[in-house]
């Protein structure tokens, strides 16, 4: 098995017992990381409740880190990244 057959069968095992839309924020988050919820929900096309929600409960599962502070890009407001 090589590094990219293992790197894909872990993220198989972390994911299994997640929801689409956990799912849907968790590999938009891989691809764009240091993003506010406000900036992933514009490109997701998804209201910002509906990404808070899922930013949640990916933290409380440890597969989203806090990334610090930053003025969104979106709003100028100081938000978390991730």
């Amino acid at each position: 098995m090589s590094i990219a057959d293992t790197s894909l069968h872990a993220y198989a095992l972390l994911t299994q017992n997640l929801t689409d839309r956990q799912k849907e924020v968790l590999d938009r988050l891989r691809y764009f990381s240091d993003v506010t919820n406000m900036e992933l929900a514009v490109s997701m096309g998804w209201t910002v409740n509906r990404i808070t929600g899922r930013v949640g409960e990916l933290r409380k599962l440890g597969l989203v880190l806090d990334a610090g502070k930053r003025p969104c890009k979106i709003t100028g407001g100081t938000s978390h990244c991730w």
